[in-house]
């Protein structure tokens, strides 16, 4: 295939596991996230990263984990970021990540990229396949799943709002000035501050965001159910502080803006991760799910949530097909 895909060759008794990536985002959040950029590529993912990842409570159970979190701020950056794709690799997993042709484009062109690597992926292994999406990446493989491709053996999502997101509809408010003011950037250039506006604009007019609206046309046609040989997991946060810089942070500001009536789950504490509420990230008929004390970026790194999923996809590997 010609996607930007990079793949590790493990053994063929164990499940590969692809890995989704979410809106805006690419496939070096799963392998290199010191280069991986969020918002379409715009800014780089360390922005949301300046702090050092705090070490965690081993032990979980119910629907909480204990942790000693400290939100983001403007301090040191974290040295070396452990991820999934690395922790599965060790483990003997072939494992397999892509950057979508369109990072913000609809859904159903990152089914179809899926597709394409589904063909890499059923090739490495004779033991099935576990999708692990992120965020959006996670309605990516549920809306794959629709196909009922029985080399699926395991589904787990991150933060993925599986009842949309409202966090998607206050971009969608800014929406109508980014139509207004977006041509008067049309002559940009690369690498100014008009052109990186102009991307800001372009990338919340896009259909792909609106998709993520509860009401979206997305949600009213995705008629899925469960499968009884697929394994269901997910996980979510409840931390919504993004970053922070001194004396205020993302969402504190917001709440000083938006009326309280309007103000969105994702962004109360211990309600969301600041983009995703936690009843939205539990997938509805999930055989297993998990809160955590972190934000929507964070999650994907702290070493408690991989180890957790590492024993999903363990559980996985020993189940019948």
């Amino acid at each position: 295939m010609k996607s930007d895909i990079v793949f590790h060759k493990g053994s063929n008794d164990m499940p590969a596991v692809i890995f989704i990536h979410g809106l805006g985002m690419d496939k070096d959040i799963w392998i290199d996230p010191s280069a991986s950029c969020i918002l379409g590529g715009i800014f780089p993912l360390k922005i949301l990263l300046n702090k050092r990842l705090v070490e965690r409570d081993s032990g979980y159970g119910g629907d909480t984990i204990p942790n000693r979190f400290t939100k983001f701020s403007t301090g040191d950056q974290p040295g070396d970021i452990q991820t999934l794709f690395y922790d599965l690799k060790l483990r003997g997993h072939s494992v397999i990540a892509w950057s979508q042709k369109r990072p913000a484009g609809p859904i159903a062109l990152a089914v179809s990229d899926l597709r394409e690597v589904l063909k890499v992926a059923n090739d490495m292994t004779k033991a099935g396949i576990v999708l692990v999406g992120h965020s959006r990446g996670g309605l990516v493989g549920r809306r794959y799943l629709l196909r009922n491709d029985k080399s699926i053996r395991g589904l787990i999502t991150i933060s993925t709002p599986h009842k949309g997101s409202s966090v998607a509809r206050i971009a969608s408010y800014l929406s109508p000035l980014a139509s207004m003011i977006g041509p008067l950037f049309s002559g940009s250039d690369k690498g100014t501050l008009s052109f990186t506006m102009k991307r800001i604009f372009d990338f919340l007019k896009s259909m792909a965001l609106k998709e993520l609206l509860p009401e979206s046309n997305f949600f009213k046609t995705l008629k899925d159910k469960p499968f009884d040989r697929v394994y269901y997991f997910s996980v979510g946060g409840t931390s919504p502080t993004l970053f922070s810089f001194s004396n205020f942070s993302i969402p504190d500001i917001m709440e000083k803006v938006i009326p309280e009536n309007y103000y969105p789950e994702e962004m109360k504490k211990g309600k969301g991760d600041g983009l995703v509420s936690a009843e939205s990230s539990r997938i509805p008929w999930c055989n297993e799910h998990y809160n955590f004390e972190l934000n929507h970026a964070e999650i994907l790194f702290d070493k408690v949530v991989r180890d957790i999923i590492v024993k999903a996809i363990d559980k996985i590997t020993l189940l019948k097909t």
